[in-house]
């Protein structure tokens, strides 16, 4: 009886002691991964004529760095050759009063092409909550398009562009001032907007599905989920806006009447690691 029981007590150890392995590989394998960035790249058809327009999409950097002050990261983006660069929020952290780091990559990346900046949950929580007053006029200081409740009519490359962003949660309706003033001027199915693009961007892209989910604007770019956090075979496990198994986390998705992209995003907030999830730089080709 006694050899028995020793006996399932050593398998059990191993079998205790092989998971581990498998987790701690599993785990150490992913925190290596998320050291880098993957591009992807997506095509968009819109009913406008903006052949060949490049946009390239941050999101969710949450102070992370590719390279010495991202140098890598702004080498890349610089080698993609955007005509736009849309920023969708959380490039903070709310929580860390220091966010050089975001003003640096930004005065960068201003150098490249235009950079058109939407504020997520964390630059409102920096500002709002946690005591960084200065932290929008800081970011709109560095050269970039601040879109934080407005909009600006653009011709670039010889595309005739209307870009609009906003923070919102995704509430049955728009909360902060002047937010629905920017929705109003770009949806497609109120304004005689002919050959102008119309691009939003809006760190929460659960907004399109609810307060948002009877406008149509051409492209809406997102980010906020990161993924998923956790992706096993492409979906995402969690996310914080969406809960279990979240339907909208990245790619190209049909929101409404609106075309959304949500990128993955390029680093991470949560106290536990992305996993299967690498993050991820987007590119947008408009035609």
């Amino acid at each position: 009886m006694i050899k028995k029981i020793l006996h399932f007590l050593a398998r059990l150890l191993l079998l205790l002691l092989l998971t581990a392995l498998v987790l701690g590989g599993i785990l150490l394998y992913n925190l290596q991964m998320n050291k880098s960035f993957i591009t992807t790249f997506y095509t968009v058809t819109v009913d406008k004529p903006v052949e060949d327009l490049r946009i390239v999409l941050l999101s969710d950097l949450h102070l992370s760095q590719y390279g010495t002050d991202n140098a890598d990261l702004v080498r890349k983006v610089r080698n993609l050759a955007p005509d736009l660069i849309a920023v969708a929020g959380d490039m903070d952290i709310d929580t860390d009063p220091d966010y050089s780091l975001v003003l640096s990559l930004m005065r960068q990346l201003v150098d490249i092409a235009p950079v058109y900046y939407a504020p997520g949950n964390h630059e409102w929580a920096a500002r709002y909550a946690n005591g960084c007053d200065a932290i929008f006029d800081d970011i709109e200081a560095t050269g970039v398009h601040w879109m934080n409740g407005t909009y600006e009519d653009a011709v670039i490359n010889g595309k005739k562009l209307r870009i609009g962003g906003f923070f919102e949660w995704p509430r049955a309706r728009l909360e902060r001032e002047n937010s629905r003033a920017v929705a109003d001027a770009l949806n497609d199915e109120t304004n005689a907007l002919g050959d102008v693009c119309t691009i939003l961007i809006c760190h929460c892209p659960e907004v399109l599905d609810t307060s948002l989910a009877d406008e149509k604007f051409d492209l809406v770019l997102s980010g906020h989920a990161h993924g998923g956090q956790v992706r096993i075979g492409g979906q995402g496990l969690w996310s914080t806006s969406q809960g279990f198994l979240p339907k909208y986390t990245s790619g190209v998705n049909q929101m409404g009447e609106s075309q959304v992209v949500i990128s993955r995003g390029l680093g991470d907030s949560e106290p536990y690691p992305r996993i299967f999830n690498q993050p991820e730089l987007v590119v947008v080709d408009v035609n």
